[in-house]
């Protein structure tokens, strides 16, 4: 495995211009980190960040473009880099011409358990569609860590639904679905180092609206059974409960209700011990 962390590193670092870091940050005198975020970069227009719960990791997306005109959180403006702030180190990636981040901001977690937090974001190559890009901070520098491959058509784009190790076999699990908008496919695999593997997938669902800013359409319980993420059905008619174990997904629990897209999951149906991730719901008016 640590064989292959080195040589996806060195295969995926082609894919953007720049992941060094920003080692003399501006200087503090009072000044916080967020203000520096908002301050010495150009945001998008959600001016969204994220925040690890000890305040140690933030993450943003940076220099926006309309290169790309997929428009599917409506205003064609998408992240042309991302920057990172771990332990008051600034740490700065310039995507290629041929990439966005087709995303409002960054999420951040613990993929491979190690202690320290991964950046996980949608990443779109303009000819080939969205895929999934995780970032790990190592030697000082923003590395590509894992990946899920474009879907192989512009204007096609994926939204996650969890990242959780759901059969808790001590490795975590990514959930996403590709297309929301058409067919909906949702798709399981485990973050390891490189391209990520689909160990299983199902049709009929959608955790987004085309146009919507609303990125909060699936919820992650604790239950008798075990951990069960939900998500709503592409016709938005039910509520789909699955577990994740063995390497299948199996549907253990249906709910009749009409979705409200344009509101998040949770506030639409009481769920019986939700686990709340914060960063993997993204929810701006």
């Amino acid at each position: 495995m640590r064989l292959s962390l080195v040589f996806s590193f060195l295969f995926l670092i082609a894919c953007s211009k720049e992941h060094a870091p920003m080692l003399d940050p501006p200087p503090n005198s009072g000044v916080t980190i967020l203000n520096q975020l908002s301050e010495n970069y150009t945001q998008l227009p959600e001016q969204a960040i994220s925040i690890s719960q000890d305040k140690r990791v933030y993450a943003q997306y940076t220099d926006p473009t309309e290169r790309y005109n997929h428009r599917v959180m409506g205003d064609g403006i998408e992240g042309g880099g991302l920057v990172v702030v771990m332990d008051s180190v600034f740490y700065e990636l310039a995507l290629a011409d041929n990439y966005v981040f087709e995303d409002i901001r960054p999420r951040l977690y613990d993929v491979d358990q190690d202690g320290n937090l991964e950046i996980i974001t949608i990443r779109t190559e303009i000819t080939q569609g969205a895929g999934i890009m995780i970032y790990k901070i190592l030697n000082n520098q923003l590395h590509e860590y894992a990946y899920v491959p474009e879907i192989g058509q512009s204007s096609r784009w994926l939204n996650l639904v969890t990242l959780n190790d759901l059969d808790e076999d001590g490795i975590v699990e990514l959930v996403w679905i590709q297309t929301p908008h058409i067919g909906g496919i949702l798709k399981v695999a485990k973050v390891q180092a490189g391209a990520l593997t689909v160990l299983d997938e199902l049709s009929g669902y959608s955790n987004h609206g085309y146009g919507d800013r609303n990125l909060c359409l699936s919820v992650l319980t604790q239950e008798n059974q075990g951990k069960i993420f939900y998500v709503p059905t592409q016709d938005r008619t039910q509520i789909v409960g699955f577990k994740y174990s063995n390497g299948r997904l199996t549907v253990v629990s249906e709910i009749d209700q009409i979705i409200d897209f344009s509101r998040i999951l949770s506030e639409q149906y009481s769920f019986s011990n939700p686990i709340f991730v914060e960063d993997n719901c993204i929810f701006v008016e």
